[in-house]
């Protein structure tokens, strides 16, 4: 059997593993920063892209084609138009490269094939990389310097600049000083779906744009609703602006790790932000008031979604009923079969009622999470 053959094999097995794709991106967001910034599905997207040109360009023997090529122009325009620098583009895509190569190698040998006899195959996908990291520098100059012609893409660099605490003042970005805006940022980033959103939300005045990979508007006055995922801040001056930015960042990542969608306003999220600051602190909590609970035990589970519900509700047996959709003798009864298990039961002094709820919400929104996926509160095995 030929290298080419064993190698071609490697990439067919290698393709269809799917936590590749996984691993090349977090290598590209490990190795550049603005590119860890981005959502993590609009890099996966690009990446699987090029990872499907070059390994269909060597699999089947074909090179690559002209419109193989254009994923590479596709990618670098989208970087540009999302403010990513080009040394930042590069830096991310030699991440995946490199990733590639080296996992591609490790197979190669694995299989008994020598680093000496697929050298030629080496190079070859190796050339294959560096035709596209020529488009990628091409396409991005090119959609660069379109870019600086335009008046909104030098407001949307302002707002970047001003969010990101640079020099950039309100005006640059065509704000005023004493006027209050809200920050909104959304889940989106590829900038196809962004010009669609920005057309759809007709906002009144201010200035949006993508940044650091996130569709962005500054404005005085919130659309009533989103398509996707959005958290605004409450409305600041602009000096105010970039700290507003950066929590509503913090509360979109928090969002999205409960599934929620929508607009969801910045201080309504304040107890998931305080609480994903600081997860060791809930797994201590979650070990010493539920021990006595199983994991495993979906009863147990039942019993704890239920007390969640309950402080969620405001220790309200009929609204915990009607969110449920049990009778409230139902709630009273799981209330009781938990509070036997735990110390959920016993009452709190009068001056910690608030600190008794949050400390209890805390521990079971951990304690949940970490039974979902399998693990114990501390990290490890589940707890018996």
């Amino acid at each position: 059997m030929s290298e080419r053959t064993v190698l071609r094999r490697l990439m067919e097995r290698m393709r269809a593993d799917p936590g590749l794709l996984d691993a090349v991106v977090e290598a590209a967001r490990a190795e550049s920063p603005p590119i860890a910034a981005l959502p993590v599905q609009e890099v996966r997207r690009h990446i699987a892209a090029l990872l499907a040109v070059v390994s269909a360009a060597f699999i089947d023997t074909s090179g690559l084609s002209e419109e193989d090529t254009r994923a590479a122009d596709r990618l670098a325009t989208d970087r540009a138009l999302q403010g990513v620098p080009l040394a930042a583009l590069l830096d991310g895509f030699q991440g995946g490269r490199s990733y590639v190569l080296t996992r591609l190698m490790h197979e190669a040998r694995a299989a008994g094939v020598s680093l000496d006899s697929m050298m030629g195959e080496i190079m070859e996908l190796d050339r294959y990389a560096n035709n596209l990291q020529n488009r990628l520098i091409h396409a991005y100059r090119e959609s660069e310097l379109s870019l600086a012609q335009s008046a909104h893409a030098t407001r949307v660099q302002a707002l970047r600049d001003l969010l990101g605490g640079g020099p950039a003042g309100a005006a640059d970005a065509g704000l005023s000083a004493t006027r209050r805006y809200h920050c909104l940022v959304t889940d989106i980033g590829d900038p196809r779906e962004a010009r669609r959103t920005e057309a759809c939300m007709a906002l009144p005045d201010g200035v949006s744009g993508l940044v650091d990979g996130h569709w962005c508007a500054v404005t005085t006055r919130l659309p009533a609703r989103t398509a996707a995922l959005a958290v605004a801040g409450p409305p600041v001056h602009p000096r105010d602006l970039p700290a507003v930015y950066r929590l509503c960042r913090t509360a979109l990542a928090s969002a999205r790790r409960r599934g929620l969608d929508g607009l969801r306003r910045l201080t309504d999220l304040a107890m998931p932000v305080a609480l994903d600051a600081h997860p060791e602190f809930g797994a201590v909590l979650a070990r010493e008031h539920l021990a006595g609970l199983d994991p495993s035990d979906e009863f147990h589970r039942l019993l704890a979604e239920t007390a969640l519900t309950y402080l969620d509700h405001g220790e309200h047996p009929g609204r915990t009923a009607d969110a449920l959709h049990v009778h409230p003798n139902t709630v009273k009864h799981r209330l009781r079969k938990f509070g036997a298990l735990t110390a959920f039961s016993a009452p709190p002094p009068p001056a910690q009622t608030l600190a008794h709820a949050l400390t209890w919400r805390w521990a079971l929104q951990t304690w949940l999470i970490t039974a979902d996926s399998g693990r114990s509160p501390d990290g490890g095995a589940p707890a018996t």
